[in-house]
Formats: structure tokens, C-alpha cells, sequence
């Protein structure tokens, strides 16, 4: 049961941390712009860079097409993937 716990706050942490990437590459741009250059809603958009919803996969590929980012760069994120494996599998 601690693992299930563990792992489930480290999701949180990924997550919030991918959502300030999102706001990062957004900057100034009215999330409704982000929007006409992709398949998600200005809501939607909004959602996922405040940290409310889970998205799936493809909302996070749209989300770096209307950012005009590659995607990848949604998920350099400052956390230590090794130590966070190394916790779990002990």
C-alpha cells in the first residue's frame, strides 16, 4: 500500500511540473490562440496547464502542436526519474 502511495504522489508531482512547462512555453499567449492552432479547446488547454484534469497522450501532442513546440519539450522536467525508480523498487 506505501508503494501505490508513493507512486501516486510522484504522479502528482510529474504532473504539476508538466503543466508549468505548458505555462512556461505559453508565456503571454491567450490560451484561446493556442487553440485555433490545434485540436483542443482554449478550456481544455487551460485545464491541463493549471494541473485539473488528467489528459491523455494525444491533448498533450496537440497542446505542443498549438504551442509550436516539439513535445518533448513538455516533459524536460526537473525531476529525478533514476532516484524516484530507485525508491520504488526497494
Amino acid at each position: 500500500m506505501k508503494r501505490a502511495i508513493m507512486n501516486e504522489f510522484k504522479t502528482e508531482e510529474i504532473k504539476r511540473l508538466i503543466a508549468e512547462k505548458i505555462k512556461t512555453a505559453k508565456g503571454d499567449i491567450p490560451y484561446s490562440k493556442i487553440a485555433e492552432k490545434c485540436n483542443v479547446t482554449s478550456a481544455r488547454i487551460s485545464d491541463v496547464a493549471n494541473n485539473k484534469i488528467d489528459c491523455q497522450l494525444s491533448t498533450l501532442l496537440e497542446i505542443a502542436t498549438g504551442l509550436r513546440i516539439h513535445p518533448k519539450e513538455l516533459f524536460d522536467i526537473a525531476f529525478d526519474f533514476e532516484d524516484y525508480y530507485t525508491g520504488l523498487d526497494q
